[in-house]
């Protein structure tokens, strides 16, 4: 399962449809707030998380949340310019998968999507 968080709904449609197509179950939350309901009141395993970089302060809370409930969940960040770096510390060790500029084409996404879930965990004790 996929979780897409955005705070642009085209954003979260074009990626959501995208992965749909290529097999994937997706959930979509629209902003901080939906993201984080998600977090609290689904039970199902996520195996890779697409955030928002300027979802604001919450995302790194969010992404920390994800990663302790989900221990084998993936986390690729979108964002319309290179924040990989300041991102990158907001993820535990280990679950990171990568930075992807806005606007993006929809095969680059599905690639480093396809990518990064057939990477193995770098999980540190």
């Amino acid at each position: 399962m996929v979780l897409v968080a955005d705070s642009e709904e085209r954003v979260l449609h074009q990626v959501s449809t995208t992965l749909e197509k290529a097999g994937f179950t997706v959930f979509t939350a629209l902003g901080r707030s939906a993201a984080q309901d998600f977090c609290h009141d689904h039970k199902e395993p996520v195996q890779l998380v697409i955030i928002d970089s300027v979802m604001g302060a919450d995302a790194p809370e969010l992404v920390r949340e994800l990663c302790q409930s989900n221990p084998g969940v993936r986390v690729l960040f979108t964002g319309s310019q290179d924040e990989s770096a300041a991102t990158q510390q907001a993820v535990p060790a280990g679950h990171s998968c990568g930075y992807l500029t806005k606007p993006f084409r929809r095969s680059h996404l599905l690639g480093i999507v396809l990518k990064a879930m057939d990477a193995p965990l770098a999980l540190t004790a």
